[in-house]
């Protein structure tokens, strides 16, 4: 069982590897040990390209009969072009199986596992489940819902502040933290906000670490008041010819702005409007907006908005996790803006919960994350 734990934890560490480049498939990682050793790697590199127990069979060519498969997600049974990864691994003359999660997949959860009772193999599920489930949490949600993984992300002062009364928000939290954000959004599809935030900041929203992916820019903007020369706008690519923002509006949003933001290399995506419930200002409604946006194959969101869109975020329930970056700064102020705003709750007893919470260190600052419970 320990060597099982160990050998499984480099598959996820493999597997890790091809985070914010597999959507909307799981990450992988696979690793064929014989005599209790290593003998081949393997990982899901990207959408589209080889299968992680595929790469791992081939680098450990010659040495697979007998030995020991450790793979992150199930192996696929449905043939491609090739054979099928269970098909492969009978082929390879692997003996055993460990496996850490089924696949979420409605449609393929299990019939992997199935494929290889049948052909007599040993199987174990399970080793180092939560692990997996965790690295694949934004990807697992959309496989099995069709509905996007949805991360709120803020980060605040030690007196949960995001901004002076001036207005001022600039570096409230270090470099070391401003590079976590950059990472979540490289391993996110998605990043929302609400136009306020590209008015008032006008922020890029892009990548900036080496080898980063560029995530799609989703704006709530009820009227089609975003700026046609925002910075979203701007793309690392320029040989990618897709749109990279969509920007969300009602039905009465003024055709002329449509038609300029359409210029300007947006997509518009019409949605149904909050008038009766009235839950947020601009009215988009975002259940409905989260359930169009993963119809497009979009796996994960990243919302990184100011306090009106945080609380609407909440207060509809689409949120599935928090992320809050506190700095050891105070600033005080009773009209500086605060992470969540909105009429706010009456009583204690109808306060969110935030479960599973995790710490860390990141420099100075304090990471904490959680998930919600809807």
């Amino acid at each position: 069982m320990e060597k099982d734990n160990e050998f499984m934890k480099r598959a996820i560490e493999l597997a890790r590897q091809g985070r914010g480049r597999t959507s909307p498939n799981l990450m992988s990682g696979a690793v064929v040990v014989k005599d209790e050793q290593i003998v081949g790697e393997g990982f899901y590199s990207s959408n589209g390209s080889e299968h992680a127990e595929f790469n791992a069979l081939k680098a450990a060519e010659g040495k697979t009969e007998g030995a020991t498969l450790y793979v992150v997600v199930e192996p696929c049974s449905s043939k491609g072009r090739n054979l099928s990864c269970g098909e492969l691994i009978q082929q390879k003359g692997i003996k055993r199986v460990v496996i850490a999660m089924e696949d979420p997949n409605p449609t393929l959860k299990g019939k992997g596992i199935r494929s290889l009772f049948e052909a007599k193999l040993e199987v174990s599920l399970g080793t180092e489940a939560i692990s997996a489930q965790k690295l694949n949490e934004t990807l697992s949600k959309h496989a099995s819902t069709k509905i996007p993984f949805v991360n709120l992300l803020t980060a605040m002062t030690l007196d949960g502040k995001v901004a002076t009364v001036l207005g001022d928000r600039d570096w409230i939290i270090s470099d070391l933290s401003h590079r976590y954000i950059h990472e979540l959004r490289a391993s996110y599809d998605a990043v929302l906000v609400g136009v306020n935030t590209i008015i008032r900041d006008n922020p890029q929203l892009s990548c900036k670490i080496t080898g980063g992916r560029d995530p799609l820019k989703i704006i709530v903007d009820s009227y089609a008041k975003t700026p046609i020369n925002s910075k979203i706008f701007i793309k690392n690519n320029n040989e990618d010819y897709k749109a990279n923002v969509i920007i969300a509006v009602s039905k009465e949003a003024p055709e002329d702005r449509i038609r300029l933001l359409q210029t300007a290399g947006a997509e518009i995506l019409f949605c149904e409007s909050d008038k009766e419930e009235n839950i947020m200002e601009n009215r988009i409604n975002l259940n409905k907006l989260i359930q169009q946006i993963g119809k497009k194959g979009i796996t994960s969101i990243l919302v990184e908005s100011g306090g009106t869109i945080n609380a609407s975020v909440l207060e509809s329930g689409v949120a599935d996790k928090v992320t809050f970056l506190v700095s050891p700064k105070i600033l005080g102020g009773r009209n500086a803006l605060t992470p969540v705003e909105g009429d706010g709750i009456s009583f204690i007893s109808e306060a969110l919960e935030v479960e599973n919470i995790e710490y860390k260190r990141i420099g100075n600052d304090l990471l904490i994350e959680g998930y919600l419970h809807q």
